[in-house]
């Protein structure tokens, strides 16, 4: 008989990822590979429904079933920018289960009850290494502190599921050598699927006389984007007269910080056309009405969905190294580390009148290589 497995989540999954985006898509294409031979339970951290239609060989376990509070919320877990939550006042009982798989990291952070189970890990992005690359890059005195804070709690909570864990399985490169030299523990990386809601969708095309359309997908807040956003839109703002008959800006989502939407609306003024979409139902479907992505990231993770998306339907885009981070197939036209380098790109593509979104061939590639099936082969078939 197959071993009973938990999948014990902090997400609920969706294939759409909602307002939530990354880490509920993951988990979604991650169980829609799991082997039909398993024997998998879905535990949500506090849902006894799910919106998610399950595969039909995983069985959705209602939290109350297995869950019970049995601690009280400490004062450091209200401090404002704690990352613990509530978590660690839950306990589970998981008695009848012989592999949990927790997901993500702050799964640890819950009490497991007569627990003779294997314990694996999946990660998205390394919450230690997204601090401290923070708390290197930023000069704010306060956002430095914010990240030294987050860095030690990161650190605290990975360590946790690190030291339970048979094994632990990541998204980036780098994370599973951290892991691996942290911690001492055993880490594989597999490479972030690529969401098959790109399917069929293609991008619109750049006729003459039209201006080009740059597009900010969202994800741009002070932490991850000050800096290098301020810098790229100060730039826009001194060539104003010269970009406003041949650039628009497409913006995604609200923005987070004054300092920006100042800079924004001074930009518009100048007669540069901004147009504002605070959610979009088909975020797919959004992206491909664009010309060229924009992820001026500085810091951070979270944005593997909207890079594979935009390469993976033909998109062109430019972002920094740290966006394209664990992306195959990314060329030299698509990244920038400075605002002077993402106004030379953007200039270069203006001057040919050309677009560099990767080729059929190319894109095929990309889509192998980020292939969900990866996740079957490398995850599911290895925890049997």
């Amino acid at each position: 008989m197959a071993d009973k497995i938990l999948f014990l989540s902090l997400y609920e999954p969706s294939k759409t990822g909602e307002h939530i985006g990354g880490p509920v898509i993951l988990a979604n294409d991650i169980l829609k590979v799991t082997d039909p031979g398993l024997n998998v339970d879905l535990l949500v951290y506090e849902k006894d429904k799910i919106m998610y239609d399950l595969p039909e060989y995983i069985k959705f376990i209602s939290w109350s079933k297995l869950a019970s509070r049995t601690k009280k919320r400490n004062f450091l877990s209200m401090l404002p920018k704690n990352l613990y939550h509530d978590v660690p006042c839950y306990t589970i009982n998981v008695q009848e289960y012989d592999k949990i798989i927790y997901y993500p990291y702050f799964a640890a952070l819950f009490n497991l009850k007569n627990c003779n189970a294997q314990i694996y890990t999946i990660g998205m992005d390394s919450g230690p290494m997204i601090y401290l690359r923070g708390f290197v890059r930023h000069k704010n005195l306060i956002t430095r502190a914010f990240c030294l804070y987050g860095f030690m709690q990161a650190l605290s909570i990975d360590r946790k599921a690190a030291e339970v864990s048979e094994k632990v399985f990541t998204v980036g490169k780098a994370d599973a050598e951290f892991y691996r030299s942290v911690y001492l523990v055993n880490a594989k990386y597999i490479p972030h699927p690529i969401t098959p809601l790109i399917d069929n969708i293609y991008p619109i095309e750049w006729k003459r006389g039209e201006k080009l359309r740059l597009c900010f997908p969202g994800g741009l807040t002070r932490y991850y984007a000050s800096g290098l956003m301020d810098n790229l839109i100060n730039l826009f703002i001194k060539r104003a007269e010269k970009l406003k008959n041949k650039i628009q800006i497409s913006f995604l989502g609200r923005i987070r910080y004054k300092q920006l939407k100042h800079r924004m609306e001074k930009l518009s003024s100048l007669g540069v056309a901004i147009e504002y979409t605070e959610f979009a139902e088909n975020f797919e479907e959004y992206l491909s009405k664009q010309h060229v992505i924009l992820l001026p990231l500085v810091n951070g993770g979270g944005t593997k969905n909207k890079t594979l998306s935009s390469l993976g339907m033909g998109l062109d885009m430019i972002g920094t190294s740290i966006a394209m981070e664990n992306v195959y197939g990314v060329k030299k036209e698509h990244v920038a580390e400075t605002a002077e380098e993402f106004i030379k790109l953007i200039d270069l593509r203006i001057s040919q009148h050309r677009l560099f979104g990767l080729e059929t061939e190319e894109v095929q590639k990309l889509k192998a290589y980020h292939s969900v099936n990866k996740w079957r082969k490398y995850f599911w078939n290895e925890i049997q």
